[in-house]
């Protein structure tokens, strides 16, 4: 679960709230249903035309990372990585075949069955290398859909007032109904900053920002998988494949 996503929009959505509140106003006035149906959608379809086909299921699907983060563990994966480093230079590449066939990772299985099959380290690490760039290329397209649509949002937001303004307008025999007329159209504006920089924006960046995680186990997979096909000696890899985890976080070592 990434709390950060969770916390950020709630954070967000209160402090500007309360903001409101200490002013004198009611935050539930902000909340205009004919704002929200005319920004929203128009937004989102809008979205759809500034991106690719193939993208705009991805931005759907994989919204999920933005809250329950990448759920990688890089940890663990180097752990696997070493144990079969181990085995095949005990006894040989293709005793991990049988070992292969349980692992539960596609990506981690297809590299190590590369070398099982015969292919020499320089042939792997450019079919994985492909795979690991259109992977990034496919999160990058997820991400671009949100971070189009937070683009949009803040001018749906001023059209929608702007169109409210224009019906406003036309009651100007009644200053009563004008007035009310005039403070609904602002909430389309409000509206639409707030789709732009505390919701679609935001999760655009995250999904681009967690999706970093998944490539970079991917990288630690491709790196692992070379050493292997090279023979190396599984503590020197260990080493190597501890390098990636980021600052701050345990490297936490079998040989230790």
């Amino acid at each position: 679960m990434d709390l950060s996503s969770l916390l950020g929009m709630l954070l967000a959505i209160v402090s500007i709230s309360v903001g409101d509140i200490l002013e004198g106003g009611n935050p539930i006035h902000l909340i205009h249903i004919s704002s929200v149906i005319i920004i929203i959608p128009t937004t989102l379809f809008s979205a759809m035309t500034g991106t690719h086909m193939h993208y705009i299921k991805a931005g759907f699907k994989e919204l999920k990372i933005v809250f329950l983060g990448a759920k990688t563990n890089l940890n663990k994966t180097i752990h696997d990585l070493v144990e079969f480093a181990s085995l095949a230079r005990r006894d040989g590449v293709l005793a991990l075949e049988a070992k292969v066939a349980q692992v539960e990772d596609d990506f981690m299985r297809d590299a190590l069955s590369m070398i099982i099959d015969g292919k020499d380290s320089k042939t792997v690490r450019e079919d994985i290398e492909i795979q690991i760039e259109q992977l990034e290329e496919y999160y990058h397209g997820a991400a671009h859909y949100w971070l189009v649509a937070g683009e949009s949002a803040p001018t749906f937001g001023l059209v929608g007032a702007v169109m409210g303004l224009m019906l406003a307008l036309q009651k100007l025999d009644n200053p009563a109904e004008m007035a009310a007329g005039i403070a609904g159209a602002f909430t389309a504006t409000v509206t639409g900053i707030m789709c732009a920089y505390a919701i679609f924006g935001p999760w655009g960046n995250k999904l681009k920002a967690n999706s970093h995680d998944i490539i970079k186990e991917k990288t630690v997979i491709l790196e692992g998988v070379i050493g292997i096909a090279n023979g190396d000696n599984p503590r020197n890899l260990e080493a190597k494949l501890l390098g990636f985890i980021t600052p701050g976080h345990p490297k936490i070592s079998q040989f230790e």
